[in-house]
């Protein structure tokens, strides 16, 4: 009996071996067929003209077609939703981004779990958020502007993208931080909360850089103050939060991208796309098409960017409990 039961232990570990060595064998050709990128926001966008960069990158590396998906809705939650209920071959993935780590304090409900539903790949880049007035607000400096924040409150207002929007959020943690009272305007989309700031019906705004170069270089905005720890290439003369005498450690960056996949993809498949990732970042074509796009290439491990979206999700939760807003 023993001498039985020493023979079956031996079959199965050389099944585990054979097995597991198929698995590595199966996965060794990875891929083996296009693999889909979903983007979850509209065509046109920054988080979409950064997929696609990346992902045409991705594509020659791996010998296969990265196709773009676009599944916008519902503050990113339809594309995610799309993504997580996905098979976890390595076939489907998410260009995610802030929203993975604000929706959960935003709604009540979800399809999804952002820290159990999602494999973290890597991280992709990231871009500063700049602080706006119109070319004729009396605020020639951000103390300016707080200094009349403080003197008035309530009476200046600031725009965003949406309520929940990153545009909204980085205002309310500048409000709390600094004991401001500054009125929310929520607009559906950034373009026409920064066009109602160029023509003064609202006083102020945050938005990301790239959306904003043209106008501050064109005199008709004013960018009072940077997030991040250095100033923007392109916009040299904007000092940052901590040099314009308000600092904001908690927005170590602005907007930032993140590559993921459905939870339960193969280990070797998710190192498989990271250092695909990692060496599309490292091309110096791409790092050009970003730097013109005011966006600074990232690169992380699996487990960097599952700390990166823990700690985000501590931020903003704090962020979003203090400002009062209501989960829908």
């Amino acid at each position: 009996m023993f001498n039985l039961l020493r023979w079956s232990q031996r079959c199965l570990a050389v099944m585990m071996v054979v097995g597991f060595s198929l698995s590595q064998a199966a996965n060794s050709s990875y891929p083996e067929r296009p693999v889909k990128l979903i983007i979850p926001y509209a065509a046109g966008g920054p988080t979409d003209v950064l997929g696609r960069i990346v992902g045409q990158k991705m594509g020659e590396l791996l010998k296969q077609t990265v196709v773009i998906e676009n599944r916008p809705g519902s503050g990113a939650t339809v594309g995610f939703t799309a993504v997580a209920k996905a098979p976890a071959d390595g076939y489907t993935l998410l260009l995610g981004d802030i929203n993975l780590s604000v929706n959960p304090f935003l709604y009540k409900s979800l399809a999804y779990d952002a820290q159990k539903d999602f494999a973290p790949i890597g991280l992709i880049a990231s871009a500063p958020l700049v602080l706006l007035v119109n070319q004729n607000s009396p605020a020639k400096n951000l103390q300016d502007l707080m200094a009349m924040a403080k003197a008035e409150p309530g009476k200046l207002t600031f725009g965003s993208a949406g309520a929940g929007n990153t545009t909204h959020l980085a205002m309310e943690l500048f409000k709390s931080k600094f004991g401001l009272d500054i009125v929310h305007v929520p607009y559906k989309g950034a373009n026409p909360a920064i066009n109602d700031l160029v023509a003064g019906h609202i006083h102020i705004m945050v938005t990301g850089l790239s959306g904003a170069k043209s106008l501050v270089e064109s005199g008709k905005l004013r960018a009072l103050a940077i997030t991040g720890d250095k100033r923007a290439a392109s916009l040299p003369n904007v000092p940052t939060f901590a040099e314009a005498g308000a600092p904001l450690p908690e927005m170590k960056v602005g907007s930032w991208w993140g590559l993921f996949s459905p939870a339960g993809t193969p280990v070797d498949v998710t190192l498989e796309l990271q250092k695909t990732l990692a060496q599309s970042l490292a091309s110096t074509e791409v790092r050009q098409r970003l730097k013109d796009l005011n966006i600074e290439p990232l690169s992380s491990t699996p487990q960097e960017l599952e700390r990166w979206v823990a700690q985000e999700m501590s931020i903003w939760g704090q962020v979003i409990k203090r400002s009062g807003i209501q989960p829908e």
